[in-house]
């Protein structure tokens, strides 16, 4: 898999943890940015955890993965809200489990 591939998939989050763990893994961490990462794509991973399709340590981890990531910019004008929306979800113990912050942060998303 391309590194585009790669990261497409991190940001739609379709494969396991461990699968994007791995693909992420094997790209060199020199790039230039090649993939943005939009407000709708965070809040396609929110309405997931509300479906119970995946859980809170489940989105943790994916935006752990997302926010070591030179190569995924945020959507243009909305940067801030993307980021801070990505720390939150990275860092529980700091802004509270996803399930407390879940409705609150899709409202920003909008």
């Amino acid at each position: 898999m391309n590194r585009r591939a790669v990261l497409a998939s991190l940001i739609q989050f379709d494969r396991s943890l461990s699968d994007l763990r791995a693909a992420l893994s094997e790209l060199p961490w020199d790039s230039d940015t090649v993939i943005t990462l939009k407000r709708d794509d965070v809040a396609v991973i929110l309405r997931r955890f509300e479906k119970g399709e995946v859980d809170e340590h489940a989105v943790e981890a994916w935006a752990n993965l997302v926010e070591v990531r030179e190569d995924i910019r945020f959507e243009l004008e909305h940067e801030e809200t993307i980021a801070t929306a990505i720390h939150k979800l990275a860092n529980p113990y700091l802004h509270g489990q996803v399930k407390d912050i879940v409705s609150e942060m899709l409202v920003e998303l909008r």
